[in-house]
């Protein structure tokens, strides 16, 4: 079964023919298959990532306008 999609895969990708062989695709696709299996169709939550910022910006300071950060050479 991963043969026959792996043929499948090179013959319609002419840019991944050049990167990979048939074989190096159908153990791809093996170990792929093994980690779905294992896993029993549970997928991992999806990481949420937030940002705290403990200090905030004084707006009244005048080295933070913005102004003075769009030329590098300043």
């Amino acid at each position: 079964m991963a043969s026959k999609i792996a043929a499948e895969v090179l013959k319609d990708n002419s840019k991944l023919r050049g990167v990979h062989s048939k074989e190096s695709i159908k153990k791809i696709l093996e170990k792929e298959a093994l980690k779905q299996m294992q896993m029993q169709g549970e997928y991992p939550q999806p990481v949420i990532s937030r940002i705290n910022e403990k200090q905030s910006i004084d707006k009244s300071d005048p080295s933070n306008l913005p102004y003075l950060h769009k030329n590098p050479a300043v």
